[in-house]
């Protein structure tokens, strides 16, 4: 028989039940729920009624899903969104002229959480998704955020697991700390087939109005050379569009 965990609380039993929900399960049924998330049969279904019964999740064919009520909370208006909503004038310039995938992201823990992304439909491959993560150490956006963070943030991600994509991913923590420097030194970050090898990733930071790295705008294309040296003057434009939109000015920091 299952037990809760000591010291567990309601409120940690309910977010695990919402987490249990992805992308490639978007429809649970409650003994999925159960099986997914280790907690006891008879209080998941009773924590899954009460979400029903609150908007939290929605009954539909074959089970229950997110329920628009926690989307509606969700949107409402926080950091998170006032930023979505100033850098997407920019980011859709920026698409308009490179016509892969432009996207923002910000820093959670050691991951890069996606909280907007603009795809064409012939663009390259792209593993991410809004409301998506991927660990920071293998994703430009992490690696700039990284970069331009205190060494407390550097140390946690590189303390996590490195993953090795392609033959290009840098593996060791050397590796990691020199890079982070060269970012700094040039101001972006750049990923030649470190996900896939026909891919590359760059990354601009998005500063506020004290300056501080709060977001990453980037973009992927095609691993050709051309493209992405092509493509970076774009995305510094927009970057910095998007950081005085939100206060910051480079003659008083």
């Amino acid at each position: 028989m299952k037990r809760t965990t000591p010291g567990e609380t309601g409120l940690s039993r309910i977010v695990k039940v919402l987490e249990a929900f992805d992308k490639g399960k978007s429809t649970l049924t409650p003994a999925e729920i159960v099986r997914r998330t280790g907690l006891p049969a008879a209080s998941t279904y009773r924590l899954v009624n009460e979400l029903i019964d609150v908007g939290f999740l929605d009954k539909s064919d074959g089970g229950v899903q997110t329920g628009v009520r926690l989307w509606e909370l969700a949107s409402r208006e926080s950091k998170t969104l006032s930023l979505r909503n100033t850098a997407l004038p920019f980011m859709e310039d920026l698409q308009d002229a490179i016509r892969q995938h432009t996207q923002l992201s910000v820093m959670d823990g050691t991951d890069i959480l996606y909280i907007e992304r603009l795809s064409a439909p012939d663009a390259v491959v792209n593993i991410t998704r809004i409301a998506g993560r991927l660990p920071a150490v293998v994703a430009s956006p992490g690696l700039v955020m990284a970069a331009f963070g205190n060494r407390e943030l550097q140390e946690a991600i590189l303390a996590a697991e490195l993953p090795q994509y392609t033959r290009f991913t840098p593996s060791t923590t050397a590796d990691f700390r020199r890079i982070f420097a060269e970012i700094r030194r040039q101001g972006y970050a750049r990923m030649d087939g470190w996900i896939d090898e026909g891919v590359s990733g760059i990354a601009m930071p998005v500063r506020d109005a004290e300056g501080d790295v709060i977001a990453a705008l980037s973009v992927l294309l095609p691993n050709d050379g051309k493209t992405p040296r092509m493509a970076l003057p774009a995305v510094q434009i927009a970057a910095a569009g998007i950081s005085r939109a939100l206060g910051w000015s480079p003659s008083h920091h």
